[in-house]
């Protein structure tokens, strides 16, 4: 499935998982081993500390109605939504990806390939584009939640790439037409790199399962990389009525 039949797909089902995604990237040798070193420095997201054990860092673009991409240094993030967790509401002020993580050649092909994707679906707005890279740890004593369970975050698209993982018990990622378990269409766990699932996030809902380890002795993690894309209102569509 090449990439204009991806987007088709994701028009007949608003959503869609290719285990193979890498293939369209072009991977060269050593790259896929450097990019996956940035997961190794990351910082523990203080506002789900309570909730679970996870790590990130965020990079951002604005993507322009004429399709140029501007970089967004602004690290105050806000979900656009309230989860129904034990976490620290409000702006979260995250820290910034690394500048060799922004240089990276696979990052740049990877947003590539995922704005040929999703191009066909953007109207003529201005989108801002989150890049979250995330860590979900666990230890023996507790397991760490992945998401806040089905759910959806209140953007337009979200690309869910699979990074990599350590001594994890499966890790089972889900995507449904609905907010309830009856309405389930995908039930898979991401095993391969860049192996990804792109969702609607405007009609479908998501979830993925808690990280535990699978040997006691030795700490596990689950690394994501996750694209979103939210469309910026302009200012005639902000202003009341």
């Amino acid at each position: 499935m090449d990439i204009p039949q991806i987007s088709a797909h994701l028009r007949e089902h608003h959503y869609c998982h290719r285990p193979d995604f890498r293939e369209l990237i072009g991977l060269e040798p050593g790259e896929e081993e450097g990019f996956c070193a940035y997961w190794e420095n990351l910082v523990r997201d203080e506002a789900f500390k309570a909730y679970t054990h996870r790590e990130r860092r965020i990079l951002r673009y604005r993507l322009l109605p004429s399709r140029q991409l501007q970089i967004d240094r602004n690290t105050a993030f806000e979900s656009p939504v309230t989860y129904a967790v034990n976490y620290r509401q409000g702006v979260n002020h995250l820290s910034y990806c690394e500048e060799g993580f922004i240089a990276h050649p696979l990052m740049h092909k990877l947003l590539a390939a995922d704005l040929a994707v999703i191009g066909p679906h953007l109207g003529e707005h201005t989108y801002t584009i989150d890049i979250h890279q995330f860590r979900v740890r666990a230890d023996a004593q507790s397991s760490s939640p992945t998401t806040s369970g089905i759910h959806q975050d209140g953007l337009d698209w979200v690309f869910m790439h699979f990074i990599g993982e350590r001594n994890t018990v499966p890790v089972v990622s889900e995507v449904f037409t609905g907010d309830t378990e009856q309405s389930r269409v995908l039930n898979l766990p991401m095993e391969h790199f860049l192996e990804t699932i792109v969702i609607n996030d405007r009609g479908l809902y998501h979830r993925a399962g808690d990280v535990r380890p699978r040997a006691a002795s030795a700490p596990a993690w689950r690394d994501m990389l996750l694209v979103s894309l939210r469309s910026v209102p302009t200012d005639a569509e902000a202003q009341p009525a």
